[in-house]
Protein backbone atom coordinates (compact mmCIF):
# COMPACT_ATOMS: atom_id res chain seq x y z
CA UNK A 1 0.00 0.00 0.00
CA UNK A 2 1.29 3.43 -0.88
CA UNK A 3 2.55 5.16 2.28
CA UNK A 4 2.68 8.53 0.49
CA UNK A 5 -1.12 8.69 0.31
CA UNK A 6 -1.41 8.17 4.05
CA UNK A 7 1.38 10.57 4.95
CA UNK A 8 -0.57 13.32 3.18
CA UNK A 9 -3.06 13.09 6.07
CA UNK A 10 -0.20 13.17 8.65
CA UNK A 11 0.23 11.21 11.89
CA UNK A 12 -0.16 7.82 10.26
CA UNK A 13 0.77 4.66 12.20
CA UNK A 14 1.97 1.48 10.54
CA UNK A 15 0.96 -1.81 12.14
CA UNK A 16 2.26 -5.35 11.73
CA UNK A 17 0.21 -8.39 10.78
CA UNK A 18 0.70 -9.77 14.28
CA UNK A 19 -0.70 -6.58 15.82
CA UNK A 20 -3.78 -6.88 13.61
CA UNK A 21 -4.25 -10.53 14.55
CA UNK A 22 -3.85 -9.73 18.26
CA UNK A 23 -6.39 -6.92 17.94
CA UNK A 24 -8.91 -9.25 16.32
CA UNK A 25 -8.35 -11.85 19.03
CA UNK A 26 -8.89 -9.25 21.78
CA UNK A 27 -12.01 -8.03 19.99
CA UNK A 28 -13.38 -11.58 19.78
CA UNK A 29 -12.72 -12.08 23.50
CA UNK A 30 -14.59 -8.88 24.36
CA UNK A 31 -17.47 -9.83 22.06
CA UNK A 32 -17.78 -13.18 23.85
CA UNK A 33 -17.84 -11.41 27.24
CA UNK A 34 -20.65 -9.12 26.13
CA UNK A 35 -22.59 -11.97 24.50
CA UNK A 36 -22.51 -13.81 27.82
CA UNK A 37 -23.58 -10.70 29.70
CA UNK A 38 -26.50 -9.73 27.43
CA UNK A 39 -27.68 -13.16 26.25
CA UNK A 40 -31.44 -13.71 25.65
CA UNK A 41 -31.96 -15.30 29.07
CA UNK A 42 -30.33 -12.46 30.99
CA UNK A 43 -33.62 -10.97 32.20
CA UNK A 44 -33.79 -7.19 32.16
CA UNK A 45 -30.33 -6.97 30.55
CA UNK A 46 -31.24 -9.28 27.67
CA UNK A 47 -30.24 -7.79 24.35
CA UNK A 48 -28.53 -8.25 21.00
CA UNK A 49 -24.87 -7.48 20.38
CA UNK A 50 -23.78 -5.34 17.44
CA UNK A 51 -20.14 -4.90 16.39
CA UNK A 52 -19.23 -1.98 14.13
CA UNK A 53 -15.72 -2.06 12.60
CA UNK A 54 -13.87 0.19 10.19
CA UNK A 55 -12.09 -1.68 7.39
CA UNK A 56 -8.92 -0.06 6.04
CA UNK A 57 -6.97 -2.51 3.85
CA UNK A 58 -3.23 -2.83 4.36
CA UNK A 59 -0.78 -1.95 7.10
CA UNK A 60 -1.88 1.64 7.77
CA UNK A 61 -4.92 1.56 10.03
CA UNK A 62 -4.50 4.49 12.40
CA UNK A 63 -4.59 8.03 11.00
CA UNK A 64 -6.80 11.11 11.61
CA UNK A 65 -9.25 10.53 8.78
CA UNK A 66 -9.81 6.93 9.89
CA UNK A 67 -10.49 7.91 13.50
CA UNK A 68 -12.82 10.72 12.42
CA UNK A 69 -14.70 8.31 10.15
CA UNK A 70 -15.09 5.71 12.89
CA UNK A 71 -16.46 8.21 15.40
CA UNK A 72 -18.82 9.68 12.82
CA UNK A 73 -20.22 6.25 11.92
CA UNK A 74 -20.61 5.25 15.57
CA UNK A 75 -22.45 8.46 16.35
CA UNK A 76 -24.67 7.97 13.32
CA UNK A 77 -25.58 4.37 14.13
CA UNK A 78 -26.23 5.14 17.81
CA UNK A 79 -28.46 8.02 16.74
CA UNK A 80 -30.26 5.73 14.30
CA UNK A 81 -31.01 3.28 17.12
CA UNK A 82 -32.39 6.01 19.37
CA UNK A 83 -34.47 7.43 16.52
CA UNK A 84 -36.18 4.03 16.24
CA UNK A 85 -36.93 3.95 19.95
CA UNK A 86 -34.38 1.18 20.53
CA UNK A 87 -32.83 1.14 24.00
CA UNK A 88 -29.03 0.97 24.08
CA UNK A 89 -28.03 -1.20 27.03
CA UNK A 90 -24.28 -0.84 26.61
CA UNK A 91 -21.90 0.96 24.27
CA UNK A 92 -18.11 0.99 24.14
CA UNK A 93 -15.52 2.03 21.61
CA UNK A 94 -12.13 0.43 21.06
CA UNK A 95 -9.69 2.80 19.37
CA UNK A 96 -6.21 1.33 18.91
CA UNK A 97 -3.49 1.51 16.29
CA UNK A 98 -4.47 -1.82 14.65
CA UNK A 99 -8.09 -0.81 14.24
CA UNK A 100 -11.34 0.61 15.56
CA UNK A 101 -14.40 -1.26 16.78
CA UNK A 102 -17.61 -0.21 18.48
CA UNK A 103 -19.65 -2.69 20.52
CA UNK A 104 -23.32 -2.00 21.26
CA UNK A 105 -25.83 -4.12 23.13
CA UNK A 106 -29.40 -3.11 22.28
CA UNK A 107 -32.80 -4.27 23.49
CA UNK A 108 -34.06 -5.36 20.09
CA UNK A 109 -34.22 -8.43 17.88
CA UNK A 110 -31.19 -9.33 15.81
CA UNK A 111 -33.18 -9.27 12.58
CA UNK A 112 -34.32 -5.68 13.08
CA UNK A 113 -30.84 -4.53 14.09
CA UNK A 114 -29.34 -6.24 11.04
CA UNK A 115 -31.80 -4.45 8.76
CA UNK A 116 -30.82 -1.14 10.36
CA UNK A 117 -27.13 -1.99 10.08
CA UNK A 118 -27.50 -2.93 6.41
CA UNK A 119 -29.39 0.30 5.74
CA UNK A 120 -26.54 2.24 7.40
CA UNK A 121 -23.89 0.43 5.35
CA UNK A 122 -25.79 1.16 2.14
CA UNK A 123 -27.06 4.68 2.73
CA UNK A 124 -24.44 6.50 4.81
CA UNK A 125 -21.61 8.04 2.79
CA UNK A 126 -19.03 6.16 4.90
CA UNK A 127 -21.01 2.93 5.09
CA UNK A 128 -18.96 1.17 2.40
CA UNK A 129 -15.96 1.18 4.74
CA UNK A 130 -17.74 -0.40 7.70
CA UNK A 131 -18.89 -3.85 8.73
CA UNK A 132 -21.86 -3.80 11.08
CA UNK A 133 -22.13 -7.34 12.43
CA UNK A 134 -25.14 -8.45 14.46
CA UNK A 135 -25.00 -11.66 16.54
CA UNK A 136 -27.88 -14.05 17.12
CA UNK A 137 -28.64 -15.87 20.39
CA UNK A 138 -26.06 -18.54 19.49
CA UNK A 139 -23.30 -15.95 19.07
CA UNK A 140 -23.30 -16.31 15.29
CA UNK A 141 -23.28 -13.42 12.84
CA UNK A 142 -26.57 -12.75 11.08
CA UNK A 143 -25.94 -12.49 7.36
CA UNK A 144 -27.15 -9.61 5.23
CA UNK A 145 -29.50 -11.90 3.38
CA UNK A 146 -30.95 -13.19 6.67
CA UNK A 147 -31.68 -9.55 7.48
CA UNK A 148 -33.38 -9.05 4.14
CA UNK A 149 -30.59 -7.04 2.55
CA UNK A 150 -28.42 -7.45 -0.57
CA UNK A 151 -24.84 -8.71 -0.50
CA UNK A 152 -21.96 -6.24 -0.44
CA UNK A 153 -20.13 -5.14 -3.58
CA UNK A 154 -16.49 -4.49 -4.38
CA UNK A 155 -15.23 -0.94 -3.72
CA UNK A 156 -13.51 -0.80 -7.11
CA UNK A 157 -15.66 -2.60 -9.67
CA UNK A 158 -18.95 -3.23 -7.88
CA UNK A 159 -18.63 -6.99 -8.29
CA UNK A 160 -18.46 -9.76 -5.72
CA UNK A 161 -15.84 -8.62 -3.17
CA UNK A 162 -14.89 -12.17 -2.21
CA UNK A 163 -14.19 -13.10 -5.82
CA UNK A 164 -12.15 -9.94 -6.33
CA UNK A 165 -10.14 -10.67 -3.18
CA UNK A 166 -9.55 -14.29 -4.13
CA UNK A 167 -8.37 -13.32 -7.62
CA UNK A 168 -6.45 -10.27 -6.33
CA UNK A 169 -8.23 -8.32 -9.02
CA UNK A 170 -7.27 -4.93 -7.65
CA UNK A 171 -3.96 -3.59 -6.41
CA UNK A 172 -3.44 -2.18 -2.95
CA UNK A 173 -2.91 1.24 -4.49
CA UNK A 174 -6.33 1.03 -6.15
CA UNK A 175 -7.94 0.03 -2.86
CA UNK A 176 -6.15 2.85 -1.06
CA UNK A 177 -7.40 5.43 -3.55
CA UNK A 178 -10.93 4.04 -3.31
CA UNK A 179 -10.84 4.32 0.49
CA UNK A 180 -9.50 7.86 0.40
CA UNK A 181 -12.02 8.86 -2.23
CA UNK A 182 -14.82 7.79 0.12
CA UNK A 183 -13.23 9.43 3.16
CA UNK A 184 -12.34 12.66 1.37
CA UNK A 185 -15.71 12.88 -0.33
CA UNK A 186 -17.51 12.54 2.99
CA UNK A 187 -15.39 15.06 4.88
CA UNK A 188 -15.58 17.57 2.06
CA UNK A 189 -19.37 17.24 1.91
CA UNK A 190 -19.61 17.51 5.70
CA UNK A 191 -17.39 20.60 5.64
CA UNK A 192 -19.53 22.29 2.99
CA UNK A 193 -22.67 21.69 5.02
CA UNK A 194 -21.07 22.99 8.22
CA UNK A 195 -19.81 26.17 6.57
CA UNK A 196 -23.04 26.85 4.68
CA UNK A 197 -25.12 26.42 7.82
CA UNK A 198 -22.84 28.61 9.96
CA UNK A 199 -22.73 31.32 7.28
CA UNK A 200 -26.51 31.44 6.91
CA UNK A 201 -26.99 31.66 10.67
CA UNK A 202 -24.29 34.32 11.07
CA UNK A 203 -25.69 36.52 8.30
CA UNK A 204 -29.23 36.27 9.66
CA UNK A 205 -28.11 36.75 13.26
CA UNK A 206 -26.33 39.96 12.28
CA UNK A 207 -29.35 41.24 10.39
CA UNK A 208 -31.71 40.31 13.23
CA UNK A 209 -29.81 42.01 16.07
CA UNK A 210 -31.94 45.05 17.01
CA UNK A 211 -31.62 47.94 17.47
CA UNK A 212 -28.45 48.67 15.47
CA UNK A 213 -27.24 52.25 14.91
CA UNK A 214 -28.07 53.34 11.36
CA UNK A 215 -28.30 49.76 10.12
CA UNK A 216 -31.08 47.57 8.80
CA UNK A 217 -32.60 45.53 11.61
CA UNK A 218 -35.96 43.99 12.54
CA UNK A 219 -37.38 47.40 13.47
CA UNK A 220 -36.55 49.58 10.46
CA UNK A 221 -34.11 50.25 7.60
CA UNK A 222 -31.79 52.66 9.41
CA UNK A 223 -29.92 54.95 7.03
CA UNK A 224 -30.71 52.71 4.04
CA UNK A 225 -33.48 53.51 1.61
CA UNK A 226 -32.61 50.72 -0.83
CA UNK A 227 -32.89 47.67 1.43
CA UNK A 228 -34.82 46.17 4.36
CA UNK A 229 -34.72 43.11 6.59
CA UNK A 230 -36.18 40.92 3.85
CA UNK A 231 -33.47 42.08 1.46
CA UNK A 232 -30.96 40.49 3.83
CA UNK A 233 -32.92 37.24 3.94
CA UNK A 234 -33.03 37.09 0.14
CA UNK A 235 -29.36 37.97 -0.17
CA UNK A 236 -28.33 35.39 2.44
CA UNK A 237 -30.12 32.60 0.58
CA UNK A 238 -28.52 33.66 -2.69
CA UNK A 239 -24.90 33.79 -1.53
CA UNK A 240 -24.85 30.87 0.94
CA UNK A 241 -23.43 28.38 -1.64
CA UNK A 242 -20.41 30.64 -2.18
CA UNK A 243 -19.10 30.05 1.33
CA UNK A 244 -19.40 26.29 0.92
CA UNK A 245 -17.49 26.60 -2.36
CA UNK A 246 -14.73 28.57 -0.61
CA UNK A 247 -14.43 25.92 2.10
CA UNK A 248 -14.22 23.18 -0.54
CA UNK A 249 -11.54 25.19 -2.37
CA UNK A 250 -9.46 25.28 0.81
CA UNK A 251 -9.98 21.55 1.40
CA UNK A 252 -9.00 20.71 -2.19
CA UNK A 253 -6.01 23.04 -2.03
CA UNK A 254 -4.65 21.01 0.89
CA UNK A 255 -5.03 17.91 -1.26
CA UNK A 256 -2.92 19.30 -4.08
CA UNK A 257 -0.51 21.80 -2.52
CA UNK A 258 1.79 22.15 0.45
CA UNK A 259 0.96 25.85 0.90
CA UNK A 260 4.52 26.90 0.05
CA UNK A 261 3.21 30.37 -0.80
CA UNK A 262 1.46 30.75 2.54
CA UNK A 263 -1.96 30.68 0.88
CA UNK A 264 -1.59 33.50 -1.64
CA UNK A 265 -2.72 31.30 -4.52
CA UNK A 266 -5.67 30.03 -2.50
CA UNK A 267 -6.80 33.60 -1.87
CA UNK A 268 -6.45 34.51 -5.54
CA UNK A 269 -8.56 31.49 -6.49
CA UNK A 270 -11.50 32.96 -4.58
CA UNK A 271 -11.76 36.23 -6.48
CA UNK A 272 -13.82 35.08 -9.47
CA UNK A 273 -16.31 33.25 -7.31
CA UNK A 274 -16.54 36.30 -5.07
CA UNK A 275 -17.46 38.52 -7.99
CA UNK A 276 -20.16 36.05 -9.03
CA UNK A 277 -21.46 35.97 -5.45
CA UNK A 278 -21.69 39.77 -5.49
CA UNK A 279 -23.72 39.59 -8.68
CA UNK A 280 -26.06 37.04 -7.10
CA UNK A 281 -26.37 39.33 -4.09
CA UNK A 282 -27.41 42.28 -6.24
CA UNK A 283 -29.91 40.18 -8.16
CA UNK A 284 -31.48 38.91 -4.93
CA UNK A 285 -31.56 42.27 -3.14
CA UNK A 286 -32.79 44.44 -6.00
CA UNK A 287 -29.36 45.93 -6.62
CA UNK A 288 -28.49 46.74 -2.99
CA UNK A 289 -25.11 46.11 -1.38
CA UNK A 290 -26.36 43.94 1.45
CA UNK A 291 -23.37 41.63 1.92
CA UNK A 292 -20.34 42.67 -0.11
CA UNK A 293 -18.14 42.92 2.98
CA UNK A 294 -19.36 39.58 4.28
CA UNK A 295 -18.70 37.88 0.94
CA UNK A 296 -15.13 39.12 1.21
CA UNK A 297 -14.48 38.31 4.88
CA UNK A 298 -16.40 35.06 5.27
CA UNK A 299 -15.10 33.79 1.92
CA UNK A 300 -11.50 34.09 3.12
CA UNK A 301 -12.29 32.56 6.52
CA UNK A 302 -14.21 29.68 4.90
CA UNK A 303 -11.30 28.83 2.60
CA UNK A 304 -8.80 28.96 5.46
CA UNK A 305 -11.06 26.81 7.62
CA UNK A 306 -11.43 24.27 4.80
CA UNK A 307 -7.67 24.04 4.39
CA UNK A 308 -7.13 23.40 8.10
CA UNK A 309 -10.17 21.11 8.42
CA UNK A 310 -8.56 18.71 5.97
CA UNK A 311 -6.15 17.58 8.69
CA UNK A 312 -7.93 18.71 11.87
CA UNK A 313 -11.59 18.13 12.64
CA UNK A 314 -11.57 21.17 14.95
CA UNK A 315 -8.99 23.66 13.67
CA UNK A 316 -7.66 25.98 16.40
CA UNK A 317 -8.70 29.62 16.19
CA UNK A 318 -5.09 30.79 16.35
CA UNK A 319 -4.18 28.79 13.26
CA UNK A 320 -7.21 30.09 11.38
CA UNK A 321 -6.45 33.74 12.09
CA UNK A 322 -2.78 33.22 11.18
CA UNK A 323 -3.70 31.59 7.87
CA UNK A 324 -6.16 34.39 6.99
CA UNK A 325 -3.38 36.88 7.65
CA UNK A 326 -0.90 34.94 5.53
CA UNK A 327 -3.36 34.48 2.66
CA UNK A 328 -4.06 38.23 2.46
CA UNK A 329 -0.68 39.71 3.34
CA UNK A 330 -0.46 41.35 -0.09
CA UNK A 331 -4.02 42.65 0.03
CA UNK A 332 -3.13 46.32 0.17
CA UNK A 333 -1.90 46.01 -3.40
CA UNK A 334 -5.59 46.11 -4.32
CA UNK A 335 -5.56 49.78 -3.37
CA UNK A 336 -3.59 50.51 -6.53
CA UNK A 337 -6.90 50.31 -8.38
CA UNK A 338 -5.26 50.39 -11.78
CA UNK A 339 -7.64 50.49 -14.74
CA UNK A 340 -10.90 50.66 -12.76
CA UNK A 341 -12.98 52.98 -10.64
CA UNK A 342 -11.99 53.12 -6.99
CA UNK A 343 -14.34 51.81 -4.32
CA UNK A 344 -15.21 54.04 -1.37
CA UNK A 345 -12.71 52.15 0.79
CA UNK A 346 -9.95 52.49 -1.79
CA UNK A 347 -10.59 56.20 -2.18
CA UNK A 348 -10.39 56.69 1.59
CA UNK A 349 -7.12 54.74 1.74
CA UNK A 350 -5.67 56.90 -1.04
CA UNK A 351 -6.68 60.12 0.71
CA UNK A 352 -6.28 59.26 4.40
CA UNK A 353 -4.27 56.03 4.63
CA UNK A 354 -7.04 54.13 6.43
CA UNK A 355 -7.19 50.52 5.22
CA UNK A 356 -10.63 49.61 6.60
CA UNK A 357 -11.74 46.00 6.22
CA UNK A 358 -8.76 45.12 4.01
CA UNK A 359 -6.41 46.18 6.78
CA UNK A 360 -8.43 44.24 9.34
CA UNK A 361 -8.34 41.05 7.27
CA UNK A 362 -4.65 41.33 6.35
CA UNK A 363 -3.79 41.61 10.06
CA UNK A 364 -5.73 38.46 10.89
CA UNK A 365 -8.96 40.11 12.10
CA UNK A 366 -7.50 41.61 15.31
CA UNK A 367 -10.75 43.27 16.43
CA UNK A 368 -12.62 39.98 16.13
CA UNK A 369 -9.75 37.86 17.44
CA UNK A 370 -8.87 39.96 20.49
CA UNK A 371 -12.25 41.47 21.38
CA UNK A 372 -15.42 40.38 19.62
CA UNK A 373 -15.05 36.60 19.60
CA UNK A 374 -13.90 36.04 23.21
CA UNK A 375 -16.28 38.67 24.59
CA UNK A 376 -19.22 37.19 22.68
CA UNK A 377 -18.43 33.73 24.08
CA UNK A 378 -18.28 35.08 27.64
CA UNK A 379 -21.59 36.90 27.33
CA UNK A 380 -23.41 33.89 25.91
CA UNK A 381 -21.95 31.67 28.64
CA UNK A 382 -23.42 34.12 31.16
CA UNK A 383 -26.86 33.53 29.66
CA UNK A 384 -27.14 36.86 27.83
CA UNK A 385 -29.29 36.52 24.70
CA UNK A 386 -27.86 36.55 21.20
CA UNK A 387 -29.61 39.82 20.50
CA UNK A 388 -28.36 41.63 23.60
CA UNK A 389 -24.85 40.23 23.25
CA UNK A 390 -24.86 41.28 19.59
CA UNK A 391 -25.71 44.87 20.53
CA UNK A 392 -22.85 45.08 23.02
CA UNK A 393 -20.37 43.47 20.61
CA UNK A 394 -21.40 45.83 17.81
CA UNK A 395 -20.84 48.88 20.02
CA UNK A 396 -17.45 47.49 21.05
CA UNK A 397 -16.45 46.91 17.43
CA UNK A 398 -17.55 50.45 16.55
CA UNK A 399 -15.30 51.78 19.30
CA UNK A 400 -12.28 49.92 17.85
CA UNK A 401 -12.64 49.65 14.06
CA UNK A 402 -11.68 52.27 11.50
CA UNK A 403 -15.04 51.86 9.78
CA UNK A 404 -14.65 53.44 6.34
CA UNK A 405 -18.43 53.31 5.81
CA UNK A 406 -18.82 55.96 8.51
CA UNK A 407 -16.00 58.05 7.01
CA UNK A 408 -17.57 57.82 3.56
CA UNK A 409 -21.01 58.90 4.79
CA UNK A 410 -19.62 61.62 7.08
CA UNK A 411 -15.92 62.19 7.83
CA UNK A 412 -13.03 60.97 9.95
CA UNK A 413 -13.76 63.46 12.73
CA UNK A 414 -17.25 62.03 13.12
CA UNK A 415 -15.87 58.50 13.37
CA UNK A 416 -13.36 59.52 16.04
CA UNK A 417 -16.03 61.35 18.05
CA UNK A 418 -18.30 58.30 17.96
CA UNK A 419 -15.44 56.04 19.02
CA UNK A 420 -14.41 58.24 21.93
CA UNK A 421 -18.00 58.42 23.16
CA UNK A 422 -18.44 54.65 22.94
CA UNK A 423 -15.14 53.91 24.69
CA UNK A 424 -16.20 56.07 27.62
CA UNK A 425 -19.60 54.37 27.69
CA UNK A 426 -18.22 50.82 27.51
CA UNK A 427 -15.58 51.44 30.18
CA UNK A 428 -18.48 51.64 32.66
CA UNK A 429 -19.30 47.98 31.82
CA UNK A 430 -22.97 48.70 31.03
CA UNK A 431 -25.59 45.98 31.38
CA UNK A 432 -27.49 44.82 28.26
CA UNK A 433 -30.40 47.14 29.01
CA UNK A 434 -28.13 50.20 29.09
CA UNK A 435 -26.35 49.05 25.93
CA UNK A 436 -29.67 48.62 24.15
CA UNK A 437 -30.74 52.12 25.11
CA UNK A 438 -27.37 53.50 23.94
CA UNK A 439 -27.79 51.69 20.61
CA UNK A 440 -31.31 53.09 20.28
CA UNK A 441 -30.08 56.68 20.79
CA UNK A 442 -27.24 56.19 18.32
CA UNK A 443 -29.70 54.65 15.87
CA UNK A 444 -31.82 57.80 15.89
CA UNK A 445 -28.73 59.99 15.47
CA UNK A 446 -27.13 57.88 12.73
CA UNK A 447 -30.37 57.53 10.79
CA UNK A 448 -30.94 61.27 10.88
CA UNK A 449 -27.37 61.95 9.71
CA UNK A 450 -27.40 59.14 7.11
CA UNK A 451 -24.55 57.27 8.84
CA UNK A 452 -24.25 53.50 8.51
CA UNK A 453 -21.42 51.52 10.21
CA UNK A 454 -21.51 48.69 7.68
CA UNK A 455 -17.93 47.60 8.31
CA UNK A 456 -18.67 47.12 12.02
CA UNK A 457 -21.80 45.14 11.18
CA UNK A 458 -19.72 42.88 8.95
CA UNK A 459 -17.33 42.09 11.80
CA UNK A 460 -20.28 41.32 14.07
CA UNK A 461 -21.32 38.76 11.46
CA UNK A 462 -17.74 37.41 11.38
CA UNK A 463 -17.82 37.03 15.16
CA UNK A 464 -21.11 35.12 14.98
CA UNK A 465 -19.71 32.90 12.20
CA UNK A 466 -16.55 32.01 14.10
CA UNK A 467 -18.44 31.45 17.34
CA UNK A 468 -20.65 28.93 15.55
CA UNK A 469 -17.62 27.13 14.10
CA UNK A 470 -15.63 26.99 17.33
CA UNK A 471 -18.33 26.48 19.97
Amino acid sequence: MSKDRFEHCSRVTRVTLQEVLDFREDRKRRQDELLARFHPGAGRTAGTLVSLSLNIPGEYKHFPWALRAFREEMDFFSRALRSEGITILHEERIEKNPGYTGLIAAAETGERLKRLGTWTEERHDLGRLFDIDVFNDRGEKISRRDGGGPGRSCLICGGDPFCCARKRAHSREELTEAVFSILGGFFRKNLEGTIRSAAVKALLYEAAVSPKPGLVDRFHNGAHGDMDFFSFINSTAAIAPFFADCAAAGFDYRETAEMDDGGLALFESLRQGGRIAEERMREASGGANTHRGMIFSLGIISAAYGFLFHDQERPPAEALFALCQSMTRNLKADFAGAGRALSHGEAIYRSQGIAGIRGEVSRGFPVVRDYALPHLARMLEQGISLNDAGIVILLGILARLDDTNIIHRSDLATLRAVQEDLREFLEKNPDPLAATEKARRLDREFTQKNISPGGSADLLGVAFFLHLLFS
